[in-house]
């Protein structure tokens, strides 16, 4: 009996054992609590650690983390997550934006409008669509911006007609109005890496997983 009972304290102690798990730096506060929360209903007790996509993958390469949640090619994640651009103004009823709209005519004096690009999506299968498409229709290099500060970029965005590059989820808790883009699609896509294949199935099970990383 005494064996029984400290191998129920032994699992108990177990279960609420902080599970340190690297989690993308835009995940929104309260589809994150949704998941801490739900994944005490299947014992286990996570411990989000924010970060851009670099510092997750080295975290789990450490051990500083018993999982995380990398960035991946959309076609070989577990999960997906749509993006588009997102500005201040109502397109109305436009179903897309063509980012061969911002290019500047010989005329135009202005300022050209620009494409922000966050950190999270500052990764190859992104950012290189991004760029190659803006080349192809003729936008300056100067109108596609990586930035490591969502809140600069969402200011800038706010303050002009410029556009970010997010999914539908971020576009609506910042505020914006979002659309897919015309001439491509781009995706973020996630999977889990972790210390053992046990960690990163008890991950993968988590049903709110999608939900927090705005998948669709």
């Amino acid at each position: 009996m005494e064996l029984a009972e400290a191998l129920e304290h032994d699992a108990e102690r177990a279960r609420l054992r902080p599970f340190r798990l690297a989690v993308p730096l835009v995940t929104a506060a309260r589809p994150l609590a949704r998941l801490v929360a739900d994944a005490r209903r299947h014992d286990l007790t996570l411990d989000p650690h924010p970060a851009p996509p670099a510092r997750r993958a080295e975290l789990a390469r450490t051990l500083e983390v018993r999982a995380a949640l990398v960035a991946v090619p959309p076609d070989d994640g577990v999960w997906r997550v749509p993006l588009g651009l997102a500005g201040r103004d109502d397109p109305g009823p436009a179903t897309a934006v063509y980012v061969e709209t911002l290019r500047a005519g010989r005329a135009d004096r202005g300022p050209r409008r620009r494409i922000w690009v966050e950190a999270e999506d500052d990764v190859p299968h992104v950012r290189d669509r991004i760029t190659r498409l803006g080349d192809a229709v003729g936008l300056r290099p100067a109108q596609v911006v990586v930035t490591s500060s969502l809140v600069a970029a969402t200011a800038e965005v706010l303050a002009s007609a410029d556009l970010l590059l997010c999914s539908p989820a971020q576009a609506d808790d910042l505020g914006l109005h979002w659309r897919p883009i015309g001439e491509v699609r781009v995706a973020r896509g996630y999977d889990v890496t972790a210390r053992s294949r046990d960690d990163a199935h008890r991950v993968r099970a988590l049903p709110l997983v999608g939900p927090c990383l705005g998948a669709s």
